[in-house]
């Protein structure tokens, strides 16, 4: 009967965490499983407004490298305007891409714990235009905002590519 006692009390501690898996977040530094703050995009975010032309949105492919780990999505239509790619290990990025307006936005999401200066990304979206469109960050230096979540006091650890050249 004890025993049941404090599986209730470890389920139940588990339960008002912060995040799906019920991570607690601990004050200051992140440091093994921290909860991520909603809204929070923790990683490297492009956003921007692409000139789409003629070209074919489910023919726009994007690749991205993370520390010379890389993976590469092509977009597929979700709705009438709406694309959209995701890739899921070795790295984990979702792209959306309204072809409507060209706004496109790309996230590699990374857990907050496993984010450093120094990080080095490379995006590429090939498919529009004649020639594909390229952004790097070669040194990351992220941007930590603090949240207002109340289940959470951990940090959005971020930093956003350059517009594309």
């Amino acid at each position: 009967m004890t025993s049941l006692r404090v599986a209730a009390f470890v389920l139940s501690g588990l339960a008002t965490g912060c995040g799906s898996a019920g991570a607690i977040s601990v004050p200051g530094n992140p440091v093994g499983v921290t909860c991520i703050p909603t809204g929070c995009q923790s990683g490297a975010v492009y956003d921007a407004v692409l000139s789409l032309g003629a070209s074919n949105p489910g023919s726009v492919t994007v690749a991205v490298c993370r520390n010379e780990v890389c993976a590469k999505t092509q977009l597929s239509q979700q709705s009438t305007s709406s694309y959209s790619g995701s890739i899921l290990g070795p790295l984990t990025v979702s792209t959306t891409l309204d072809s409507a307006s060209g706004a496109i936005h790309v996230h590699i999401a990374v857990s907050p714990e496993l984010l450093t200066d120094g990080d080095r990304y490379e995006l590429t979206i090939d498919g529009i235009g004649s020639s594909a469109l390229r952004s790097s960050i070669p040194f990351a230096r992220y941007s930590r905002t603090q949240r207002s979540d109340p289940n959470c006091s951990a940090s959005c650890i971020s930093v956003l590519f350059p517009s594309a050249i």
